[in-house]
């Protein structure tokens, strides 16, 4: 029998992590039904002071609920719920889940076949998060040849297909994997990157890693969450107005910005054991510099960079147009 463990790490947000357990539970009786596999399903609450734990036990007592201190943050909850699945669940497929998507329908189904399935024998097989209101626009998903995929043009040809990395919203992970190269690194990683490094170490070492439209879920993407994910420059183009700057510089040292440092240079020095600080220090320095002189020298450079940003990420154009409203009303 199959042994497969939903993690999902969560903290603060009940409203999201009620939903996704809602539905999970909501397929739960509709599937397997010849009983050759059994769903677990692991929350790692990772120190939430609104109430999520009262209500997981209180709405969902067949959950397997970890408890965190707040320190863990992504990487740390999901390394947590990975090894409760292997050493307590003793699970075959370890599966990660952010709590802020809603699955499709026939996820569960999917996902036992996917599980199931000869043709991923050793193999990560990552899903797409669209967006509820542009459904054809992808907003997490993977890398393949360096490029993220945001379209679901992208699938013409194959409902699955070989990518390089992966994002962590959705991922199965076989138990294979995780006894050859280990844990995905909380030390380097606490936050960003860890998904992708893991699935890039896997994948380095040998194991295939497949996109696949048939893991599919929606999430609300807004104006601000394009912003909050682009690169530091392209925010700083947009957001004109001194206290958001302020904001901005402030995600350089902040374990909750995409962009900060200790991220950055980690994912670039990636296959390094260790990294002196100066690094560090240097690229702070660097990405600070170019932010204050980007107003001066690069404008131009700016705006041609930012419509090629925004070509690549598939962005609708009436997103694009409340973007740039959005700049124009900073100004």
């Amino acid at each position: 029998m199959t042994q497969i463990s939903l993690i999902i790490p969560v903290r603060n947000r009940q409203h999201y992590t009620q939903t996704i357990l809602s539905q999970i539970f909501q397929q739960l009786p509709k599937v397997n039904t010849d009983n050759t596999s059994v769903i677990s399903v692991i929350i790692v609450d990772d120190d939430s002071t609104d109430g999520t734990r009262d209500m997981i036990r209180r709405q969902f007592p067949n959950v397997y609920l970890l408890e965190g201190d707040g320190n863990l943050w992504w990487t740390g909850g999901i390394c947590l719920g990975m090894n409760y699945a292997i050493d307590k669940l003793d699970s075959d497929y370890l599966v990660w889940l952010n709590d802020d998507i809603s699955v499709s329908d026939n996820f569960l189904n999917n996902l036992i076949d996917s599980c199931q399935s000869p043709l991923y024998n050793n193999t990560i097989v990552g899903g797409i998060v669209r967006d509820k209101t542009y459904s054809d626009w992808i907003v997490f998903s993977g890398m393949d040849k360096k490029q993220p995929i945001r379209s679901m043009d992208y699938f013409a040809t194959a409902e699955a297909r070989s990518v390089d990395t992966l994002n962590g919203n959705i991922a199965i992970i076989p138990r294979a994997v995780v006894d050859k190269i280990g844990f995905p690194d909380a030390d380097r990683f606490r936050h960003y990157g860890g998904d992708f490094e893991f699935v890039s170490r896997a994948h380095k070492s040998g194991f295939n890693v497949i996109l696949s439209s048939k893991l599919q879920a929606t999430t609300d993407y807004n104006v601000n969450d394009l912003i909050r994910y682009m690169p530091p420059l392209l925010q700083w183009y947009l957001q004109p107005n001194t206290a958001k700057r302020l904001e901005i510089l402030k995600g350089f040292t902040n374990l909750k910005s995409n962009y900060n440092i200790w991220h950055m240079v980690n994912i670039i020095y990636e296959e390094s054991h260790h990294v002196p600080f100066w690094r560090y220090a240097i690229s702070y320095v660097r990405q600070v510099i170019k932010l204050l002189v980007s107003d001066f020298l690069l404008k131009s450079k700016t705006e041609t960079t930012l419509k090629t940003y925004l070509k690549q990420q598939n962005a609708p154009e009436e997103t694009i147009k409340v973007l740039m409203n959005h700049r124009t009303k900073s100004v």
